[in-house]
């Protein structure tokens, strides 16, 4: 009986140390912020998003409103993924400015790194004027200088496309957009593929007639990139079809994979 009782504690002992070791560890994701044009509140929406990500489960999240201090290569090899809501101004503290090491410590971190990034709608149109060519190819494009434009905020349908990808596959295929901004005319670097667009109607302000690209991905180097043009405020971010999008693109940006179900 003693032999018995042994045998079984052992083997409980190895499915426990199994299971714990299957246990996937967290992504560790940063949020970048810290400064913004006046049109985007980003307290508000570094708050929504730190919400969005932390509820799915398997993201760990951090923020800094610092970059100045927290753009190193040492802290930023603490992370998976890191989520830009950032938009350079003059008017910007001075602990939001990136130094020139703090930009190559950015870049190095994804081009070299394989860290996942993550662009959400104005971040695309940073370091635009002038432009930093680098950060451009980076984000992978987006809202750039004298090129990207939008009528007033409006309702609008976000439709997937057909292309298959580990992010598309438990999006929603369409969903009812709550008013936000259409981003048009956005830059798409070779290599991006397009996986949600909206129609900007011709019959309103600055309408194009066209799908105009809303979500897309590529890569910089080893990292893989997330680019959403949705979300201009609190209400824009939190609508279910967006928390979905923006929960899978930042699983997969860390990971190459997605394994959280969809939330609608």
């Amino acid at each position: 009986m003693r032999r018995a009782s042994a045998t079984l504690a052992t083997l409980v002992a190895i499915l426990s140390t199994t299971v714990w070791a299957q246990d996937p560890k967290p992504v560790k994701a940063l949020i970048i912020t810290g400064d913004a044009v006046k049109a985007h509140n980003w307290q508000g929406t570094t708050k929504a998003l730190e919400e969005i990500l932390g509820a799915s489960g398997g993201i760990k999240v951090d923020v800094t409103s610092t970059p100045s201090k927290d753009l190193t290569d040492a802290k930023l090899d603490e992370y998976d993924v890191l989520v830009l809501n950032y938009f350079n101004t003059a008017e910007g503290s001075p602990e939001s400015k990136w130094s020139d090491a703090n930009k190559e410590a950015f870049l190095k971190a994804i081009k070299e790194k394989g860290k996942g990034l993550v662009v959400v709608h104005h971040a695309s149109g940073a370091f635009a004027n002038p432009n930093w060519g680098e950060f451009e190819k980076a984000i992978a494009g987006g809202w750039r200088y004298k090129q990207g434009f939008h009528g007033p905020p409006h309702e609008f349908t976000v439709k997937k496309t057909d292309f298959k990808h580990p992010i598309t596959e438990g999006a929603p295929s369409s969903f009812a957009h709550v008013t936000d901004e259409l981003y048009s005319n956005s830059l798409l670097p070779p290599g991006s593929v397009v996986l949600a667009t909206a129609y900007s109607d011709a019959a309103k302000p600055r309408g194009t007639g066209k799908d105009e690209a809303v979500i897309w991905v590529n890569h910089y180097g080893k990292g893989r990139v997330f680019n959403c043009a949705l979300g201009h405020d609190v209400n824009a971010l939190t609508d279910p079809g967006v928390k979905t999008w923006l929960t899978r693109g930042t699983e997969w940006a860390a990971t190459g994979k997605v394994k959280k179900s969809a939330v609608n």
